[in-house]
């Protein structure tokens, strides 16, 4: 209260609007009150607008991009044709996930599908990208790690848990055919895990779930959540080369558009602006 007695405008950025299934004393509407009072609240989806509204709060909502990193994918890709595309060779298939080691990132459906691949003889290895979250999560790398190794796969699947720079991260996962984000349920509204798949410039493949909505014209989909649409569509984006490769501008402009560089240039004006009209 003292801020906006101060005539100070409060700017919120809401990753998820979506209250907890298993926690009443969580709910929204139980702050609406707090909420109302701010300048703005900025949400990444139509879905999160709408759910908003029905707190009511209309007038100072609006839809704002969740960020894209900045960064040169074309000056760090190692791998290209003379044509300017991925080498997608039958040998040497390479894909990679990224995100914090969590169950509804979907890596254990998506270990199932490489060995899924593998009984079909379809060759793909897969690089996992998933720092532990925090040791209460440890378990859940564990329980990876041994999968992969009942699975018989540790010569397809590596597992990585270390917590890297997003320069690292991303000088990584710019070396795949493709990015892949199996996202089972989650509560959030938009993915910062899949932004970085995109800063990279690759192909970017996901399930899908809502969290992907406000992106969806930069990704392909796969046909479901389960092991096996998983593996069918890593098939089927191989075989009929369905997706959107660098040379793809339009795609490419759209990113551009909603990198840090920019969308911070969004959020001035809008701060500029509220500033001049209080």
């Amino acid at each position: 209260m003292k801020l906006t007695e101060n005539n100070i405008n409060i700017i919120l950025i809401m990753h998820s609007t979506i209250d907890p299934v298993d926690n009443n004393q969580k709910q929204l509407r139980s702050i609406s009150s707090v909420l109302k009072i701010c300048t703005r609240i900025l949400v990444h989806s139509i879905e999160d607008l709408n759910r908003l509204k029905c707190l009511d709060l209309i007038d100072n909502v609006s839809l704002f991009p969740h960020g894209i990193l900045d960064f040169d994918s074309q000056k760090r890709r190692k791998i290209k044709n003379i044509f300017g595309k991925a080498f997608l060779s039958l040998k040497n298939r390479v894909i990679a996930s990224y995100g914090f080691c969590l169950p509804n990132k979907g890596y254990e459906e998506l270990i199932y599908a490489i060995h899924i691949l593998k009984k079909k003889k379809f060759n793909i290895k897969l690089r996992l990208f998933c720092a532990i979250y925090d040791e209460n999560n440890l378990d859940y790398f564990i329980k990876l790690k041994t999968l992969i190794e009942q699975l018989n796969l540790a010569n397809l699947v590596t597992l990585n848990g270390d917590y890297m720079t997003d320069e690292e991260s991303l000088n990584l996962l710019v070396n795949n055919d493709l990015i892949i984000f199996p996202y089972q349920k989650t509560s959030e509204s938009s993915s910062a895990s899949v932004r970085h798949g995109l800063a990279t410039g690759r192909p970017v493949l996901v399930t899908p779930n809502s969290i992907f909505n406000n992106i969806s014209s930069f990704v392909e989909y796969l046909p479901g959540f389960d092991p096996e649409n998983i593996a069918d569509g890593l098939i089927d984006w191989y075989t009929n080369r369905k997706y959107v490769m660098e040379s793809d501008d339009s795609r490419n402009e759209l990113i551009n558009k909603q990198k840090f560089k920019n969308v911070s240039k969004l959020l001035i004006n809008m701060i500029r602006s509220l500033e001049i009209n209080s």
